[in-house]
């Protein structure tokens, strides 16, 4: 059965999708003008209170996620293992991140399971950039993943 929740701290909302007890995916978007409502659930609160710490510029553990990572492709998983690794504040080309995972020759296919992260944010896809420190894409937009990346950066440097 699934089921959706939207969690705000402004400037960002997160939309959670939910099968049973699984998390399926997170939206990451900008709240704009979204309604602030209380969480439906235990792990959207923790989600919630998480958010709210990370962009009032706080060091933030993210909650253990009931994600499925069984679903995805064996490489896929690997890198996300891994990316889950990259502290704030911190980031890596999409070469490096390829090399940590054992496949040095494989920045375009870690790009593409950037652009397939179905957990974005808590699988920090954002502190994944170009070669030569470009920014890269993001699905988002690039603007969010900036805005991301100076806010974790202020925030580890105090």
């Amino acid at each position: 059965m699934s089921a959706t929740e939207i969690i705000v701290a402004k400037p960002l909302a997160l939309h959670l999708t939910w099968d049973g007890d699984t998390l399926d995916s997170i939206g990451l978007r900008w709240a704009g003008d979204a309604d602030v409502s209380a969480p439906r659930t235990g792990l959207g609160r923790e989600l919630a209170e998480a958010l709210t710490r990370y962009v009032a510029g706080e060091r933030v553990e993210w909650p253990v996620l009931p994600v499925d990572l069984s679903r995805l492709a064996p490489f896929h998983r690997v890198v996300l293992k891994e990316l889950y690794r990259i502290p704030a504040g911190q980031s890596l080309s999409y070469g490096q991140l390829a090399e940590r995972c054992g496949s040095p020759k494989a920045a375009r296919a870690v790009g593409q399971v950037m652009a397939k992260n179905p957990w974005p944010l808590v699988f920090p896809c954002h502190r994944v950039l170009a070669s030569g420190g470009g920014l890269g894409g993001f699905g988002p937009g690039v603007e969010m993943k900036k805005w991301l990346l100076d806010l974790e950066r202020r925030s580890c440097a105090g």
